[in-house]
């Protein structure tokens, strides 16, 4: 049996953006789980960061 191991999903501009402004300060770590979980399209802009 050959086992693969998974890798972890390559980070989008949307998750590194969001990581930049959760990790400066300028959004909770909550609200930018929730708009990206919500609809992650439109997660940057409905968070106020594009």
């Amino acid at each position: 049996m050959i086992m693969i191991e998974a890798s972890p999903a390559p980070r989008t501009p949307t998750r590194s953006n969001a990581r930049k402004a959760v990790c400066a300060g300028d959004v909770s770590l909550d609200d930018a789980q929730n708009a990206i979980m919500t609809d992650w399209t439109t997660a940057l802009s409905s968070l106020g960061l594009s």
